[in-house]
């Protein structure tokens, strides 16, 4: 279904090319509709990739290129790598890195299984030659590409069919920090490898279709892709599975099967499944209900480092919840791992807890701290009590102009409370 999306589209990239390439260059516009075959030859690709070379070069070294290569006694290939080589520092300078690794990729190849997928790469190339060339480029420092790993990434991928490489080459176009984040190339590479069965790539490719990265958003493609890496024990498939049995997305609500791939999640190590079976065994869904079960797997998710849960089981320390003892101390500590990670209500709660004495000791300074880094966050309660520190003048040397900053922060977030509180003191 994607290799058919996939070739539609490269169908309609290329006709806008060609009209484009009309009236700037002759020999693509002879031979550029020779992307549109079914049976795209490899030989056709790398002609492609040889000309925009060529032409990268005549603009830069041309009088030097025609004393080098007067005939062209080799192959299409090793042309093309031939120059790539003699001339890697100037056209490192004058492409992109993602087509300058692209260019190199395509050149590497000595067998073509998927025509589709390489065709998609080298319009990549054509229409930045055609319609981005002109844009600045910036300069490529030497430890800044790998393009030798990616490379034999490539090959492996189309090549030897190789799913690993083909998954590693989506994860590249996604996280490298040097290449722009491309959705679209990771969607392709995922999709080969997801296709062979590859339970990462069906994971990762179900988190694209979930959010709508790259690809229409869609919840019950979302749901299968989870499904068929969970029954290979996939354990955030399985959790992210359980979660749209739990929530009915893509699927009806299924209280037992959430529980059973929550269990199966949380039993791998996964934090988050850990705090929704909390939540289950708390509110009794899809199981019993079972304070002591849901205490405990609250604070499992919380050791395992999971934010919601350490801000959870602060708040169940604080209100002594769950069959707990209050436990301020506890409350504060874990608190403080949540807000470690930025958990804005963290921040909040910290503030509240030290400004107000609950721990025993008023610590205004400690407040302030805390409901700062909450404000800065967008907490509009925080600014508020920011507000309300400096305009009382408790613990802290009262500072009419600093409340009215924070009231006048709060109001703008609609916090009715802090406009009121604004008004009276710009009447005084």
């Amino acid at each position: 279904m994607y290799k058919q999306f996939l070739a539609t589209q490269n169908i309609e990239r290329i006709e806008a090319l060609q009209q484009l390439v009309q009236t700037q260059n002759s020999w693509f516009a002879q031979n550029i509709m020779l992307l549109t075959l079914q049976e795209v030859q490899l030989t056709t690709l790398q002609k492609m990739i040889y000309q925009v070379v060529q032409e990268l070069l005549k603009k830069n070294q041309q009088r030097f290129l025609k004393i080098v290569h007067p005939k062209q006694a080799q192959s299409i290939q090793e042309n093309v790598i031939t120059l790539l080589a003699e001339y890697d520092d100037m056209l490192r300078e004058a492409i992109p890195l993602q087509i300058y690794v692209e260019i190199w990729q395509i050149a590497s190849l000595e067998k073509l299984a998927y025509s589709t997928e390489v065709v998609d790469d080298v319009i990549d190339i054509l229409e930045w030659f055609f319609a981005q060339e002109d844009e600045e480029i910036e300069t490529l420092e030497e430890d800044e590409l790998d393009h030798e790993e990616m490379i034999d990434l490539y090959k492996e991928a189309i090549e030897e069919n190789n799913p690993e490489a083909q998954f590693e080459l989506g994860n590249y176009y996604s996280e490298n920090e040097d290449i722009p984040y491309l959705p679209k190339k990771s969607v392709k590479w995922f999709e080969l490898a997801a296709t062979q069965g590859y339970a990462d790539a069906q994971y990762a490719l179900g988190n694209y279709y979930f959010e709508g990265i790259g690809v229409s958003e869609s919840c019950e493609r979302a749901f299968s892709l989870y499904e068929m890496a969970a029954e290979q024990g996939h354990a955030d498939a399985a959790n992210n599975l359980a979660d749209m049995y739990f929530n009915g997305e893509g699927v009806p609500e299924n209280m037992t099967l959430a529980k059973q791939w929550f269990d199966f999640a949380a039993e791998h190590g996964v934090a988050e499944a850990m705090f929704t079976l909390g939540i289950m065994h708390e509110q009794g869904l899809g199981c019993s209900t079972d304070e002591k079960q849901a205490f405990l797997t609250y604070k499992k998710s919380a050791e395992s480092g999971y934010v919601e849960a350490q801000y959870y089981l602060g708040s169940i320390y604080l209100n002594g919840s769950l069959g707990q003892q209050k436990d301020i101390n506890k409350a504060l500590y874990w608190y403080e791992k949540a807000a470690t990670q930025y958990h804005v209500d963290a921040f909040y709660d910290l503030g509240f807890i030290w400004s107000t004495g609950l721990a025993g000791i008023r610590n205004i300074e400690k407040g302030i701290h805390w409901f700062k880094q909450a404000a800065l966050q967008g907490d509009q309660e925080a600014k508020l009590q920011l507000g309300h520190i400096y305009n009382r003048g408790e613990g802290v040397q009262k500072n009419v102009e600093e409340a009215k900053k924070w009231y006048r922060l709060a109001a703008e977030a609609g916090v009715e409370e802090a406009k009121n509180k604004l008004q009276e003191l710009e009447k005084e």
